[in-house]
């Protein structure tokens, strides 16, 4: 790896969530650069961010290259992610720069893991799915140190604030595959999918089943051989518009944004029987998404990082959590 590379690259910049990133980097004080298929919208975040840009389409290998050249990390904000991630990680290969993404599609997961030998043979970290599942993962992994052979994971996610557009594009590639559990350490379609109810704190809320994250990076994390997942929405005060419309906005607004927050609960069954439980309580997920992708890039720019593939718990622990402004992980009392 080149010392001489200390610059982020956020592509997809001026999507919903990419600007929010961008702006945590600039709060930061990150050298960072952004990119986008979108010229007028790149350009004109560029000078509000004071920030040098670059505008490609994603198959462009040669743009890649001069965008990676000076580059330790790259994040990746451009869904749906069936259409980015495999030219944007094959691009940090060739060019031997750190990847991270904000991805909840668990085929992109699954291309990671893949990839895990190419990443490893250019020294560079591969991490796809860097967005709240850094807080989701720390949470599985600390439940994973108080038992002794943790056996039984049942997690629970309550999302707060809507849907970005870009979530809604990338929704339908997720629930394409089907409920997917692990069983005995394989994907398994869910033979009996029932709701669970999770307490977040004082609020108790029915879950339904949803295959979300964990079952892919919280296994890498932690061999956990039994994954189920759960998921609740919570919308703000204005109705969530036609899911199908074209005119759905781009996402919720910072007003709404700050109205509620996340929530993450986790049951952890041991092979003895012992049952843990704990629960994340954190900023909204449009807030939680950019704040946790920066922490992880963060980390890799002050040249913290594992080469290959990666969760961020495998990569971090349970202590990157920390790094996550107003996001705390409390035990229950079981």
């Amino acid at each position: 790896m080149d010392n001489k590379k200390n610059k982020l690259l956020i592509y997809g910049a001026a999507g919903y969530t990419g600007e929010i990133i961008a702006a945590r980097a600039k709060e930061l004080n990150i050298n960072f650069e952004i990119a986008g298929r979108e010229p007028n919208k790149t350009r004109k975040l560029a000078e509000e961010l004071a920030v040098d840009y670059h505008i490609f389409d994603v198959d462009s290998e040669y743009a890649w290259q001069k965008a990676l050249q000076d580059k330790k990390v790259l994040v990746n904000a451009a869904g749906p992610f069936k259409f980015t991630a495999e030219q944007a990680m094959r691009a940090c290969l060739r060019a031997g720069v750190h990847y991270l993404d904000i991805s909840a599609e668990l085929d992109t997961y699954r291309l990671a893991e893949a990839l895990d030998g190419d990443a490893k043979a250019a020294g560079i970290q591969l991490i796809s799915g860097a967005g709240l599942f850094v807080s989701y993962d720390a949470l599985v992994v600390h439940l994973s140190k108080l038992v002794a052979e943790p056996e039984y994971l049942k997690i629970g996610f309550r999302h707060y604030g809507g849907f970005s557009k870009g979530s809604v594009l990338s929704s339908k590639h997720i629930a394409d595959l089907g409920l997917l559990i692990r069983k005995n350490g394989h994907l398994i379609e869910d033979p009996d999918p029932d709701p669970k109810i999770f307490s977040f704190g004082s609020e108790e809320v029915e879950c339904l089943p949803t295959p979300l994250g964990g079952i892919i990076l919280s296994y890498k994390s932690t061999g956990i051989p039994n994954i189920e997942e759960f998921f609740s929405l919570k919308l703000p005060a204005s109705e969530l518009p036609d899911l199908t419309a074209e005119n759905l906005p781009e996402g919720p607004t910072e007003e709404e944004r700050a109205l509620g927050r996340n929530g993450i609960s986790a049951e952890l069954t041991g092979k003895d029987g012992k049952i843990v439980k704990a629960y994340v309580d954190a900023p909204s997920g449009y807030d939680l998404t950019p704040l946790s992708v920066v922490a992880v890039a963060h980390r890799i720019l002050n040249g913290d990082f594992k080469v290959g593939y990666q969760s961020p718990g495998s990569a971090y622990g349970e202590d990157i959590i920390n790094d996550i402004p107003d996001t705390y992980l409390i035990d229950h009392d079981v």
